[in-house]
């Protein structure tokens, strides 16, 4: 599990008040019966958390999966990475 996968789930645990067990990758939010404003929740804990701003698609609450999520924060942050940072990986 890579560390932002970790560290997505943990947000989508505290945050929802889900068990960590009850989480999959290919589990949307709304399997999770996370609600729209716990959603918004999870976007800005993701975007505090990894200094990143993540775009809102209207579809992202109820067809995204948290793998879909996991991915893009890892496109983000890859794209954000300066040329310094880039050689370090």
């Amino acid at each position: 599990m890579s560390s932002t996968e970790q560290t997505i789930f943990d947000i989508i645990a505290k945050t929802c008040s889900i068990e960590r067990g009850r989480i999959a990758l290919d589990s949307t939010l709304k399997d999770l019966d996370v609600h729209s404003l716990d959603a918004v929740q999870v976007l800005f804990e993701i975007e505090d958390r990894f200094d990143i701003s993540v775009p809102e698609r209207e579809d992202q609450y109820s067809a995204g999966t948290v793998r879909n999520l996991i991915e893009g924060v890892d496109r983000l942050l890859a794209k954000n990475a300066t040329p310094a940072d880039k050689a370090t990986v």
